[in-house]
């Protein structure tokens, strides 16, 4: 029973490891020759239905990526949609997901066993010291606001409300750089005479 546990486990890992490292639009784009279009840069695309099923000339065929880190796509004209496990199944016929696992990792050349897993370990490392320094850089630049506050309340307000919307905006999308940038910006302000 664990032996069956083990591999189930794996074989989640494995469809996770998947979802969260290959790019879609561009798999998209190599695989089926289809142009993608940028609506958002790096976070949403769309295109012509890919599917050889759906024919069409108007770009209903949308990608986009979550918070977790996971592209997925649909397509408004037929209705598909998915991973890019989804994706396989849907464009080349494949009919299970682990076939198209399987399928995906041969083509993309993608390791199993244990270097996989040692893979998965550094990026796991690389996430959460990437959320500690945002942690850290919201931590510097909230307290700068307050003593901005402090310092002059009714002069302030504003831009530091403005600066907590921006803020926020930057934590769910970790941009460390736009939250140190209003950090140093409350500093300078705190020392202006």
């Amino acid at each position: 029973m664990a032996a069956i546990m083990e591999k189930k486990s794996s074989i989640h890992y494995l469809y996770d490891f998947i979802k969260g490292k290959v790019n879609l639009p561009d798999f998209i784009e190599r695989e089926t020759g289809s142009r993608i279009i940028w609506y958002q840069q790096d976070t949403y695309a769309g295109s012509v239905c890919p599917m050889p099923s759906h024919r069409e000339d108007k770009a209903s065929f949308k990608i986009r990526l979550t918070n977790d880190g996971i592209w997925v796509y649909h397509c408004f004209g037929c209705g598909v949609k998915g991973t890019i496990i989804d994706f396989c199944m849907d464009y080349y016929g494949i009919d299970s997901s682990a076939k198209a696992v399987a399928f995906l990792c041969k083509k993309l050349n993608i390791k199993k066993g244990s270097e996989l897993i040692v893979d998965s370990f550094k990026d796991i490392k690389k996430k959460i010291n990437l959320q500690k320094k945002v942690e850290c850089a919201h931590i510097v630049a909230a307290n700068q606001c307050r003593n901005l506050l402090r310092k002059n309340y009714n002069q302030y307000n504003k831009w530091v409300a403005a600066s907590y919307k921006l803020m926020n905006q930057a934590l769910d999308m970790e941009d460390i750089d736009t939250i140190e940038s209003i950090g140093y910006q409350a500093t300078n302000k705190i020392q202006e005479k």
